[in-house]
């Protein structure tokens, strides 16, 4: 109940910030930017994010633009994103990538999380890559990623195992720093347990799970 009541207020602020996608350019070179509430051969009338109201001679408009965040082609970013997995069960997941965007389109991480799985407790650690189809500040992606998945507890039988998957989503970032990110994709894990009375015995399971996430970009 908690998470959705989170999910449901971040995309309630994703909202409010699309709103803002405008820019007034006046012809005394001043510009701009907020909701434009309207535009007609009167007024053109303009609500900032403070919530001041701006109006315009419709003669001192030189254009109206949308808004396009200037985002650094390269540098460092971080990616920290909740999720959930459904399958067999449903599990929840925190993860937090640091990564280099190589350049408009390619970026390439090391990520770290903790993870239900089955009602227990795992540290992923993960490679992933991305490739950004668009160059603007709202850019589809599709990702990779696979690494292991370290449990937390009775790690002498629960020995963890491989996981990997691929995601397709949408980033929008708002401004040259910051993003949300929303994305749907496919997980594989193959899990390995070693038996507490045989040590022969060993249990292995593979899992397919859907996943969704929500997170946040820095750059």
């Amino acid at each position: 109940m908690r998470l959705s009541l989170f999910i449901i207020s971040i995309l309630l602020s994703l909202s409010a910030f699309n709103q803002l996608n405008s820019v007034v350019y006046l012809k005394n070179g001043s510009a701009v930017r907020g909701e434009v509430l309207q535009n007609d051969s009167t007024v053109v009338r303009l609500r900032t994010r403070d919530g001041s109201y701006w109006n315009f001679n419709p003669a001192e408009v030189e254009s109206i633009q949308k808004y396009e965040a200037e985002i650094p082609a390269r540098g460092f970013y971080n990616r920290t994103s909740i999720g959930i997995l459904s399958g067999e069960s449903f599990d929840a997941s925190l993860r937090v990538v640091n990564g280099f965007a190589l350049n408009r389109h390619w970026e390439l991480g090391l990520g770290l999380g903790l993870e239900s799985m089955r009602w227990d407790a795992y540290v992923p650690v993960f490679l992933e890559a991305r490739y950004s189809v668009f160059k603007g500040s709202t850019r589809p992606y599709l990702g990779v990623h696979a690494g292991y998945e370290m449990p937390v507890r009775n790690m002498q039988f629960d020995k963890g195992g491989f996981s990997g998957g691929v995601e397709f989503g949408v980033t929008n970032y708002f401004s040259r720093h910051i993003g949300i990110s929303t994305s749907i994709g496919y997980r594989y894990s193959y899990m390995v347990q070693k038996n507490s009375w045989w040590d022969d015995f060993v249990t292995t399971t593979q899992m397919n799970r859907f996943e969704i996430r929500l997170g946040f970009v820095f750059r």
